[in-house]
């Protein structure tokens, strides 16, 4: 008798660059689903996710967690940067760490199941009002719930390097800190407070990412929701 072919789990077997593990059986697969039951229920009644789609996104996770160099503490920060920069193409590396930090505030460099499907329900299906507290938080670095000229001119200057040498990236990026204190300051007052900036918003909505890309485009959205479901939703 020729031996039994084991069925493979059906899911990607890549993700943000990395060669998942595509030896996960359907056994293995089953154990994962039961094993984690409570925790997708409890995900899904409170995230933008079908049950399904949550299981989907835990069972990447749990792919992604085998690549860690410590399996038992989750997906390591280099990983999930990896699925944003290759999967999602948020390519700004000076605000990763800022991004990590403002959906995973723990100590620990590894990201929880909890934390990955809700930063992906964040980034594949969030509100606006959600969109809009996370991206405020990940350009408020210092803390402080005002973006002043100091930290615009370091948000925008960083942006713009890119784009032109040294010296143009600086005078562009003051002159646009006057443009946008213009447009955004609404008392007034040199800074730019959350109240400012979700007013503008959602004014222009356009202007959401207006100190840096920290959300993946729509393009990007669409692309990554059929690696997991089987209709992608409205974006």
């Amino acid at each position: 008798m020729g031996k039994t072919k084991k069925k493979h789990s059906k899911y990607p077997a890549i993700v943000g660059g990395q060669v998942l593990d595509s030896s996960m059986d359907s056994m293995e697969e089953t154990r994962f689903r039961k094993r984690n039951q409570k925790l997708t229920i409890s995900l899904s009644e409170k995230l933008h996710f079908t049950y399904s789609e949550v299981e989907c996104l835990l069972l990447i996770f749990y792919k992604l967690q085998k690549e860690s160099k410590e399996f038992k503490l989750g997906v390591d920060k280099t990983l999930f940067r990896d699925v944003l920069h290759c999967s999602l193409k948020m390519t700004e590396d000076y605000l990763m760490d800022r991004i990590f930090y403002t959906l995973d505030k723990g100590p620990s460099p590894y990201m929880t199941m909890e934390t990955w499907a809700a930063s992906l329900s964040l980034f594949l299906k969030g509100t606006l009002e959600e969109k809009m507290q996370y991206c405020y938080k990940v350009y408020d670095a210092l803390g402080e719930k005002l973006l002043g000229r100091e930290t615009m001119f370091h948000l925008l200057r960083k942006s713009l390097l890119s784009l032109s040498g040294e010296e143009d990236a600086e005078e562009s990026a003051k002159e646009m800190i006057e443009v946008l204190t213009k447009k955004m300051d609404i008392d007034r007052d040199g800074k730019i407070s959350f109240n400012d900036y979700r007013q503008t918003i959602l004014k222009q909505p356009m202007l959401l990412e207006v100190f840096g890309q920290c959300l993946p485009t729509r393009e990007n959205i669409h692309a990554f929701m059929t690696t997991f479901a089987q209709k992608p939703g409205k974006m």
